[in-house]
């Protein structure tokens, strides 16, 4: 019973945002407390998420060099630079938030995705550990690239951090993971999954309510969001556009199998969504582009399903289940 709860809870995790997002907003009392302990409640996320992933099947997908070469460059550094281009031409205030969401290392949680549309469940633990692993030296230094002429970019500080948030929690986690036996892994898959969602609900409870508060001493600011109906639109045409752009650099992948490719394609938009928004929060807090990177989250999660459609026929066969939401972190 407690299984299928958190399999509701993960699958249908835009109702888990949706009410982090209501609470962080009419509550922010309540929230803003937790605020300080974001570094920390990401830390947890990544460590409970990496104690779940084979690094077998990691080591394995590893020798094929040009996939990795391929799909770290494209994730961290090239779709980055193509999202950044169209804005930068005509909706610069979107940059920033865009240029984060783009830039993250795909979510730990692509694999338990992945299984569900029939991929490549290997290919996606590659991407998600090696551009994690990758991302403290590669993110800040896109981000002042293509950012930091409207922001300030404290580059050596975010390298710091991010690998404080990100790689010791993980190799914490390969450590235990490797000490422990599959039975043992086993038993704790669900208190897990369950530290995973809460602490993402308050992370995502938690900026919503920072932002409440910068809002409301801005007396000219705009909704909460930071955006209108016009955002709205940014935010699903730039989807659509990343889409297409990982949709083309998988196919690059030419000595992949087609279930490789659409694999390849799924991580590339499938970022690691409470890093974004820890990163936004910690490091770019006054400009309150927290929010709007929850829009992006959102518009992406939109789009999942349409993976599963492209898999081959003998793949697809085997999926179970409808995929909307898995934990995206």
């Amino acid at each position: 019973m407690f299984s299928k709860v958190l399999d509701l809870l993960a699958r249908y995790q835009l109702v888990l945002v949706g009410v982090a997002l209501v609470l962080g907003l009419t509550k922010p009392e309540f929230f803003l407390p937790f605020s300080p302990w974001n570094s920390l409640l990401l830390q947890i996320i990544m460590f409970a998420t990496g104690l779940r992933l084979n690094l077998t099947e990691f080591v394995h997908e590893a020798e094929d060099w040009r996939t990795l070469l391929l799909g770290n460059a494209m994730m961290l550094v090239g779709i980055p630079i193509l999202v950044a281009i169209p804005l930068t031409l005509f909706a610069p205030e979107w940059i920033l938030p865009f240029v984060i969401a783009a830039a993250m290392p795909t979510g730990l949680t692509a694999p338990a995705v992945v299984s569900i549309l029939g991929g490549r469940t290997s290919l996606a633990i590659l991407m998600s550990i090696s551009t994690s692993l990758l991302s403290p030296f590669l993110v800040p230094v896109v981000i002042k690239i293509l950012a930091g002429a409207s922001v300030s970019v404290n580059t050596m500080e975010m390298m710091t951090n991010i690998a404080w948030v990100v790689i010791a929690p993980l190799a914490l986690a390969a450590f235990i993971h490797w000490r422990m036996t599959q039975k043992q892994l086993r038993k704790i898959d669900a208190p897990l999954r369950l530290v995973n969602l809460v602490a993402f609900a308050l992370v995502i409870a938690s900026v919503t309510a920072g932002g409440t508060a910068v809002s409301s001493g801005n007396a000219g600011s705009q909704t909460f969001f930071g955006m209108g109906f016009d955002g709205i639109i940014i935010v699903l045409l730039m989807t659509i556009f990343w889409l297409g752009v990982a949709w083309l650099a998988s196919a690059m992948l030419a000595w992949r199998k087609p279930a490789d490719r659409v694999t390849l394609a799924f991580c590339l938009v499938y970022m690691n969504t409470t890093l974004a928004v820890w990163v936004a929060d910690r490091f770019f807090h006054e400009t309150n582009i927290a929010p709007k990177l929850v829009a992006i989250f959102i518009a992406t999660t939109l789009i999942l399903p349409v993976f599963k459609f492209f898999m081959p026929k003998e793949r697809r066969g085997k999926i179970r289940g409808n995929v909307h939401a898995v934990e995206q972190v």
